[in-house]
């Protein structure tokens, strides 16, 4: 017997559903919750048949997610026609990087373990020397420094800090607040006692540079293609006539689209428009693009006039999609 890790609540919501089959075929539906707990869902009423597997994108009201379907009812169970889903996270996953100087070894373990549990990249630098090598070749958001740092000109510090990483905050930590000079206050983002207890700590952190990872999700789409295929109209102007060609897509990303002509032919560097429906975008679809090169009766348009609704509307898409091999 398998248990479930979490709990599922009963409730029917209406959720739309989006997906594409094996031969890259689109489709929506309008669907029905049974049940529903944190990560995932119970379902009913999709007439499109699914896989144990497959990726579909499900919005309700302003809410959407990328899910995995993972079960199908049987024919014949109490179980036919209902399908189960997970959510699923994609994304890449980035971490805010935090420079800690601090010649005080103990001091520097100790912090180290707080910022990395909350989610932060923590170099650390226990000499002015160690914090420049780093600071030439890493990429920090905020350097954290205690204050005053024995064995150097607090002010010049901060100044060189600054002009090595104009972008990144400073922090300064302290037990001596009294003895900080007030330029290093002025070039500072913010200070604090080190006697404060971590909740505080943490909390200026985040208010200066936000918490420590956060999830970039739709994933980066923009050089890969996914296997979309929908009726196409494309126009080309020769000799200030228009021409008018029919197709098929065969694959689609946010920076161009594979098209198979059914009529017609197009030459490379020709500026032309395509003409399409998507069902995650309110109205049909008219995109500029440059013919970049053709194989047979296929071609490789590159979008050179997109709007970002049109953008987003492809991007949607794609996320319940499984990238092809080759790039676009």
């Amino acid at each position: 017997m398998t248990y479930r890790t979490e709990e599922r609540t009963p409730l029917r919501l209406t959720a739309l559903v989006w997906g594409s089959d094996d031969a890259g075929h689109m489709f929506m539906e309008t669907v029905q919750t049974l049940d529903i707990s944190p990560m995932g869902a119970r379902l009913k009423m999709l007439q499109h048949p699914v896989r144990v597997g497959g990726i579909l994108g499900i919005q309700n009201g302003d809410k959407q997610g990328r899910f995995e379907v993972v079960w199908v009812g049987e024919p014949g169970t109490e179980r036919e026609g209902q399908f189960g889903v997970r959510c699923i996270q994609i994304g890449r996953e980035t971490k805010k990087s935090i420079l800690y100087i601090d010649d005080q070894d103990f001091e520097l373990d100790r912090r180290r373990g707080l910022l990395e549990a909350f989610g932060y990249n923590v170099y650390t630098a226990a000499s002015a020397q160690e914090a420049f090598d780093l600071l030439n070749v890493v990429q920090v958001d905020m350097v954290m420094l205690d204050q005053p740092f024995p064995g150097v000109n607090d002010v010049t510090f901060v100044d060189q800090i600054k002009r090595t990483k104009p972008d990144a905050k400073i922090l300064v930590v302290t037990t001596f607040p009294s003895q900080i000079v007030e330029r290093v206050l002025e070039m500072s983002d913010g200070c604090i006692h080190k006697g404060e207890n971590q909740n505080k700590l943490i909390a200026e952190i985040e208010q200066l540079i936000g918490p420590g990872h956060t999830l970039k999700w739709p994933i980066t789409r923009t050089l890969q293609r996914y296997k979309i295929v929908v009726p196409v109209i494309v126009r080309v102007t020769r000799s200030g006539i228009s021409v008018h060609l029919n197709g098929t897509s065969t694959d689609m990303s946010e920076g161009g689209i594979g098209v198979e002509l059914t009529s017609g032919e197009l030459t490379a560097g020709e500026i032309i428009s395509v003409e399409f429906n998507l069902p995650t975008a309110p109205h049909p679809m008219k995109v500029y693009g440059m013919v970049r090169h053709r194989k047979m009766e296929q071609y490789g348009i590159q979008f050179v006039d997109i709007s970002g609704e049109q953008r987003q509307a492809i991007g949607d898409l794609c996320d319940v999609l499984v990238p092809m091999d080759v790039p676009h």
